[in-house]
């Protein structure tokens, strides 16, 4: 495996078994669906792609709280007996952030995408390594701006898993959108509030992905 499948392949092992030892703990899968937005029919949750799938785990993982902690700071490393590997992956996670970025450029012989932070505009540009992402943008030469959670893990940035894609076009008023909703939002729900928000504007005007598994 090279760095990026090993550090891939630790973070799935990772998710699973932080849901194994955490059934006991007050996450319920139909009241974050709703935080979220996601459509429910009675008791069943309801996917329309892959993206809302992948973002209803990461929002499960990161954004949710009970007693003011999301489930990676809730879970205990050694009681869920993660491997030396998975601990820092868990760590990473747990200092991960999203954003939402302008793809630059895209250097296919590395598998990495050139972003610029579109939230923050003064932090430096960070190149994300993602094998089907950047394969996929080299093949159809499209600009992009995604929402993402940056995971850094041994000097390697990529996604937790899941980005929501947007073409170009509909980045200024996405952003300013974004800067009106989020005037009235308490600084502690800010990372919530911020996930929902895209979620919502990838429903309406996102661009449809293509995962494919590297490990």
């Amino acid at each position: 495996m090279t760095p990026y499948q090993e550090i891939r392949a630790a973070s799935k092992a990772m998710v699973g078994k932080v849901l194994d030892a955490t059934p006991h703990l007050d996450f319920k899968p139909l009241r974050m669906a709703k935080r979220l937005t996601l459509p429910v029919a009675g008791r069943t949750l309801v996917f329309d792609g892959e993206a809302a799938q992948n973002a209803f785990f990461d929002f499960w993982l990161h954004e949710y709280r009970v007693n003011g902690k999301s489930l990676v700071e809730s879970v205990d490393p050694v009681a869920a007996g993660l491997e030396p590997l998975e601990i820092e992956v868990l760590e990473a996670h747990r200092q991960a952030r999203t954003s939402f970025f302008a793809t630059e450029t895209v250097l296919p012989e590395s598998h990495q995408i050139r972003l610029q932070d579109l939230l923050e505009p003064d932090r430096p540009e960070t190149l994300l390594t993602d094998m089907g992402l950047s394969d996929s943008m080299q093949r159809i030469g499209t600009q992009l701006a995604l929402f993402c959670r940056r995971l850094v893990v041994r000097g390697l940035a990529m996604t937790t898993g899941f980005s929501f894609g947007f073409e170009r076009q509909f980045v200024p008023g996405i952003l300013q959108a974004y800067r009106q909703r989020m005037k009235k939002v308490a600084p502690s729900d800010l990372s919530e509030a911020r996930f929902v928000f895209f979620f919502q504007k990838h429903r309406q005007k996102g661009v449809e992905q293509e995962y494919q598994d590297v490990v």
